[in-house]
């Protein structure tokens, strides 16, 4: 789920967003045409885009960009839904509980690398670690956003000993690289040293097996994964995330603590 490119017309009246215009922060962005009003701090502690952004004007006696909505901070990269999730992160009212689904994640997860937002970037991982994802869906997210192919060891691992090969649809999920390698690993998995006919069972046990993976996928060495630990301890308030629209229906958490979480749907915004 890409997030498109939108131009904005400041010509076109805009609304006050109604989940993130904040009357006590202090800076007013403008996405498509919705006005946010956030806390500063949130955006240029982390970010050197909006630090580059929100800096002071060059121009004596001028407004600072963000200082009001006659001059807003005007973002063109985003849809207006789509800096909502993202403010979201910020914003939750859960005190550490993120409950959203594989399309939010990834929609937070875009910008956030696209603005340089480490922490953020590390706190979607985290969350899309915990997620119940089908092997397939978990290689073509964390492929697209170029994350760490060791942990995708074990969704290597489930494609190659399952009985039934990768289908087209698959396929066109993961590319032909990962299709090709996949089917390399399902082949020397299942054919004997000795030669003769190839086995339709796995020949090869762990460790063998994840280490012909690892060869194949050219994956280092690595031993279980453990998500990055969030430092920070400060919660604010937030408003329902933002649906966002992608090809995943249900979400199922692999934390028992998320799986009786609700997801909080906000309305459409008129």
């Amino acid at each position: 789920m890409s997030i498109p490119q939108t131009p904005s017309s400041l010509t076109v009246p805009a609304l006050r967003h109604r989940s993130y215009f904040i009357h006590e922060g202090d800076v007013t962005i403008r996405v498509e045409n919705y006005f946010f009003r956030v806390h500063k701090y949130f955006l240029t502690r982390e970010s050197a885009y909006f630090r580059l952004r929100l800096a002071a004007s060059p121009v004596p006696g001028h407004d600072l960009p963000g200082s009001s909505e006659a001059n807003p901070l005007v973002l063109d990269e985003a849809t207006s839904d789509a800096f909502a999730c993202f403010l979201w992160v910020f914003y939750n009212p859960k005190y550490s509980i993120y409950a959203a689904t594989p399309d939010q994640w990834s929609c937070i997860l875009e910008l956030a690398q696209k603005w340089g937002f480490k922490d953020v970037e590390k706190l979607c991982i985290r969350e899309l670690e915990k997620l119940d994802l089908s092997p397939v869906d978990r290689i073509q997210i964390y492929q697209r956003f170029k994350l760490d192919d060791t942990l995708l060891l074990d969704c290597f691992e489930t494609l190659t000993t399952r009985d039934e090969p990768i289908d087209f649809e698959e396929g066109a999920k993961l590319g032909l690289k990962t299709s090709l390698h996949i089917a390399r690993a399902r082949e020397f998995s299942r054919s004997p040293d000795t030669g003769g006919p190839r086995s339709p069972a796995v020949q090869l046990k762990s460790p063998d097996l994840r280490l012909l993976i690892s060869n194949i996928f050219q994956l280092p060495s690595a031993g279980p994964f453990t998500a990055p630990v969030n430092d920070s301890n400060k919660v604010d308030r937030a408003s329902a995330l933002p649906a966002v629209n992608g090809p995943y229906d249900t979400v199922k958490t692999r934390s028992s603590l998320a799986e009786q979480l609700q997801l909080r749907r906000s309305p459409t915004i008129n």
